[in-house]
């Protein structure tokens, strides 16, 4: 079976006393793979590595069946070649766009001024229609999250990582905004690797869970509840 994330890889970054070195194990054959433990752990090390900002010292990384990095054979796909959507903690807006010029920043230029069907789809799906030429400024918190989001996807990745992007978004809007997220990678049948150390974003939309401590992987796991991090009362998958 081909894995949509069929990683096994070590990367570092920094430099001397400051270096930071993750070795990981990853596979997902579909959905959604949480990336779940404590701050400085290494999974956004391992998001880096993913999308092409982190040195990966050995191992490989292929997604889909394709080798983006692989050490062994000389194998390294340029960033801007992998297609992979990046969502940060932040949501990055240009404050100088509106709500539909963020979303199709990333499209070629003939796209943006006749916006594709495909794009409207995703407008709607995230329920931004009525704040489409709305600026950034006007947004609330869970708005611009969601239109990063959409900025992510209208490019048509193969693959959607997020870097704790729910983190400044009360429960509500958060519960919401996953459900939401959810629906439109299982409508796309796209798969995502999302960091969290918040045990119910995990399992509210994991397929599966791999937890991080000290660099290193340590799932699956499976999470009960209450736990917020690796450690106590969290079980690993045989």
């Amino acid at each position: 079976m081909t894995l949509a994330v069929d990683a096994r890889f070590t990367a570092e970054v920094g430099e001397g006393d400051s270096r930071f070195t993750v070795e990981v194990e990853l596979a997902l054959p579909s959905g959604v793979l949480v990336l779940f433990g404590p701050s400085g752990s290494g999974k956004s090390v391992t998001l880096q590595a993913l999308v092409g900002a982190s040195h990966v010292t050995s191992g490989h990384i292929s997604l889909g069946g394709e080798a983006i990095i692989d050490v062994a054979r000389g194998v390294e796909v340029p960033s801007h070649l992998r297609r992979i959507g990046y969502v940060p903690q932040h949501h990055a807006l240009f404050p100088f766009c509106d709500v539909t010029e963020n979303v199709t920043f990333g499209l070629p230029r003939s796209s943006r001024r006749r916006v594709p069907p495909e794009v409207e789809a995703l407008i709607e799906e995230f329920g931004l229609a009525h704040v489409r030429a709305a600026m950034p400024e006007g947004l609330s918190g869970g708005e611009r999250q969601r239109v990063a989001l959409a900025r992510a996807l209208a490019v048509a990745p193969r693959l959607l990582v997020l870097d704790e992007p729910f983190a400044s978004i009360d429960r509500a809007g958060k519960d919401a905004l996953l459900d939401c997220l959810a629906g439109v990678l299982e409508r796309r049948r796209l798969p995502a690797v999302l960091v969290t150390h918040d045990s119910r974003e995990a399992k509210r939309i994991g397929s599966v869970v791999v937890g991080f401590e000290r660099g290193r992987t340590i799932g699956p796991v499976e999470l009960r509840e209450h736990d917020d991090a690796p450690g106590d009362g969290v079980r690993r998958g045989t």
